[in-house]
C-alpha cells in the first residue's frame, strides 16, 4: 500500500507541476516563432517542455494544433518529440529528493497557493514536495512489490515490455522513471533502464486513447510518434550494458534527445507511410478553375455552383440536427465530416474570389465573399443547435414533449427556408430567394408564438419546461439567428 500511496503522490505532484508551469508567458510567442524553421519548433518545443514539466499535456496541445489546420503531421509530432525532451530533465530533480526539503517545498507553497497572485508559483512548489515525498515512500514501500517482480522475471526485453504498458496507461514517461529510480535496488541498473526506455515509447499511448475518443487526426500522430519511439529506441535496448554508466537519468534523457533530433531526417518517409495508412478523404473544389479566372463571367458562374455546394453541406446539416432533436441521441461529432467540408470549401471560395477581385475589381466578387463568409456562419450555429442539446442530455434532462415538438417545429421551418436559399444561390433564381424573403415576417411571428407557449408552460408550473427554459430559448434565439442568415443570403442572391 505504501508503494502504491507513494506513485499516486508523485503523479499527483507531477500533475501540479504542470499546472503551476502552464502559465509561463511567452509560451504564445515562442509558438509563433516555432512556425519558420523545423530547428525553431524543435528548440520552442524543448523549452516549452522543460518550462511546463508536462510533455504529455504538450502532446495534445500539439493535436490541437493539427486538428486546427495550425500545424502539419510533422510539426505537430516534432513538436511532441521536442517538449517530451525538455520535460525529461524533471526525472534529474526527482533524483535530489530528500524528505526535509520535501517538507520544505509543501511549507513554502501553502502560503503562496492561498493567494490569486502567486497562486501558480504555490502549486509548483507543492508539486515538487508532493513528487519529492511520492517518490521517498515508493522507495520505503518498494519491498512490497518484489515478489511481482520476482514472477515477471528480470529480463531487460520484459521490464520495457512493461514500462511501455505503465506509461500507455498512465500518460507519464516521467511517472514511470521516477518508478525505475525507486525500484533501482531491485531491478538493477540495466532493468531499471530498461523500464524507462519503454515508458518512453508508451507515452505516445495518450494519443491513441484521444484517437478512441472520435479524435481523427489523432491516429496519424499517435502512429508517428509510437513507430518513431519504438524504432529508435530499440538500439538502446540492446547497448543497456555498455551504456550502463548513464543511468536512468542519463538514458531518460540521451534517448527522447534522440528522438527529438533524429525525427528530422525521418520525417518524409513517415509521412509516406502514414499517408498509405491513413488515406484522407479529399475534400476539394468540384468547380473553381484556375484557367477561369481569365474569363472572368466563366469564373463567375464556377463560383456561384462551388457555393451551391457548401449551400448543401450546410443543409445536411441541419437536416442531421434536426434528427438529432428528434431522436434525443447522438451530437456534435455526427457534424465533424460536414462542417469540416463547409469550411474547406469556403476557405476555396474566398481565397478564387479574392483572386477575381484583385483582376476585375467587379463588385460580385465582395458579395460572392459575403455570402461565402455567411455560409461558414451557418455551419457554425447548426453546430451550436447540437452542442446546446448535448449539453443538457448530459445532464440527464430533456425537453416537455410540447416544447421538444416546439423546436422540431421550428427547425423544420428553418432547414425548409435553408433548403430553398441553397437552390436559389446555386441557379440563381432571383423569385426563389424572394419567395422565400416573403415569408421573413410570418417566420417572426411563429417564433413568437413558440416563445410564448414556452412562457404559458412555464407559467403552469411544468417541472420539464422549468429545468430546460434556458436551452430551449437559447435554440430557439439559435435557430432565427440560422434562418436570418438564410434572409440575408437571399437578399445577396437578388444583387448577384
Amino acid at each position: 500500500m505504501g508503494f502504491l500511496a507513494g506513485l499516486a503522490l508523485l503523479l499527483l505532484g507531477l500533475h501540479l507541476i504542470g499546472e503551476g508551469l502552464s502559465s509561463v508567458k511567452g509560451k504564445r510567442y515562442l509558438l509563433a516563432r516555432a512556425f519558420s524553421t523545423p530547428e525553431g519548433l524543435l528548440l520552442s518545443g524543448f523549452l516549452l517542455g522543460l518550462f511546463s514539466g508536462s510533455g504529455t499535456g504538450l502532446s495534445l496541445l500539439a493535436l490541437g494544433l493539427l486538428e486546427g489546420g495550425i500545424f502539419f503531421l510533422g510539426q505537430a509530432a516534432l513538436l511532441s518529440l521536442a517538449a517530451t525532451f525538455g520535460a525529461s530533465a524533471w526525472v534529474g530533480v526527482v533524483a535530489l529528493a530528500q524528505r526535509e526539503v520535501a517538507e520544505a517545498l509543501l511549507v513554502l507553497g501553502l502560503p503562496l497557493f492561498l493567494f490569486r497572485g502567486s497562486r501558480s508559483g504555490g502549486l509548483v512548489l507543492l508539486g515538487s514536495g508532493l513528487l519529492f515525498l511520492g517518490f521517498l515512500e515508493m522507495g520505503q514501500g518498494a519491498t512490497a512489490v518484489v515478489p511481482l517482480l520476482n514472477l515477471l522475471g528480470p529480463a531487460p526485453w520484459v521490464l520495457y515490455l512493461v514500462g511501455i504498458l505503465l506509461a500507455f496507461f498512465l500518460g507519464t514517461a516521467n511517472g514511470v522513471a521516477a518508478l525505475a529510480l525507486a525500484l533501482l535496488p531491485f531491478l538493477g541498473q540495466e532493468g531499471g533502464m530498461a523500464l524507462t526506455l519503454g515508458a518512453g515509447v508508451g507515452v505516445s499511448g495518450i494519443l491513441f486513447l484521444a484517437a478512441l475518443g472520435g479524435r481523427r487526426e489523432a491516429w496519424a500522430l499517435s502512429a508517428v510518434l509510437f513507430g518513431h519511439r519504438l524504432l529508435l529506441s530499440l538500439p538502446f535496448l540492446l547497448l543497456l550494458g555498455p551504456l550502463g554508466g548513464l543511468g536512468v537519468v542519463g538514458l531518460h534523457l540521451l534517448s527522447h534527445g534522440v528522438y527529438a533530433l533524429g525525427f528530422l531526417p525521418l520525417q518524409a518517409f513517415y509521412l509516406r507511410v502514414v499517408q498509405r495508412l491513413f488515406p484522407r478523404p479529399s475534400i476539394s473544389p468540384k468547380y473553381l478553375s484556375l484557367e477561369a479566372l481569365e474569363t472572368p463571367s466563366l469564373a463567375y458562374a464556377l463560383v456561384r455552383r462551388e457555393l451551391g455546394r457548401v449551400a448543401d453541406a450546410v443543409r445536411d446539416m441541419l437536416a442531421k440536427a434536426v434528427r438529432i432533436l428528434a431522436q434525443e441521441e447522438g451530437g456534435e461529432a455526427e457534424l465533424e465530416a460536414l462542417e469540416e467540408k463547409v469550411d474547406r470549401l469556403t476557405r476555396e471560395v474566398v481565397l478564387y474570389t479574392a483572386e477575381l477581385s484583385t483582376r476585375t475589381r467587379d463588385e460580385r466578387a465582395v458579395r460572392f465573399f459575403v455570402a461565402a463568409s455567411e455560409l461558414e456562419h451557418l455551419g457554425d450555429l447548426v453546430r451550436r443547435v447540437v452542442r446546446q442539446a448535448e449539453k443538457l442530455w448530459a445532464q440527464g434532462l430533456t425537453f416537455s414533449p410540447e416544447g421538444k415538438e416546439d423546436l422540431l417545429e421550428a427547425g423544420r421551418l428553418v432547414l425548409g427556408r435553408l433548403e430553398r436559399m441553397a437552390a436559389a444561390l446555386a441557379t440563381g433564381d432571383k423569385a426563389l430567394a424572394e419567395g422565400v424573403l416573403s415569408e421573413e415576417g410570418e417566420v417572426a411571428a411563429f417564433l413568437d408564438r413558440l416563445r410564448r407557449a414556452h412562457l404559458s408552460r412555464l407559467e403552469s408550473g411544468r417541472a420539464e419546461s422549468r429545468a430546460t427554459t434556458l436551452a430551449h430559448l437559447d435554440l430557439l434565439i439559435t435557430l432565427e439567428e440560422v434562418s436570418s442568415g438564410v434572409d440575408r443570403l437571399c437578399r445577396l442572391v437578388r444583387e448577384l
